[in-house]
């Protein structure tokens, strides 16, 4: 281990990037749900008036990062998906040309 990746496994596997690779399964639905819920709460205090407007400064930010965050995640989940689709599919038979002699 180091000072600058103090995270590192003994087999050198995920040094240097302690944020993959550590994560249990199912992590990434909890975390898609909590940004859902951060976004539904961000639009319920902006439409509604159930808390003070102050809140709004507060409120809209942290919605559009929800937003934008669960965007990337569809984003990054749909081209796996496509990727995944096209490792699947059959290969075009490859067409042989005849060269000319030279």
């Amino acid at each position: 281990m180091s000072a600058l990746t103090p995270d590192c496994d003994p087999d050198m596997q995920h040094c240097g990037q302690p944020w993959q690779g550590k994560a249990k399964p199912g992590s990434g639905i909890l975390a898609a749900a909590v940004l859902v819920a951060l976004l539904g709460l961000s639009l319920l205090v902006v439409t509604k008036d159930v808390v003070s407007d102050a809140f709004d400064f507060v409120a809209v930010p942290v919605g559009l990062l929800a937003a934008v965050a669960l965007i990337r995640r569809a984003v990054r989940l749909a081209a796996r998906g496509a990727s995944a689709v096209a490792a699947h599919l059959p290969t075009a038979v490859a067409v042989r040309r005849s060269q000319p002699v030279g």
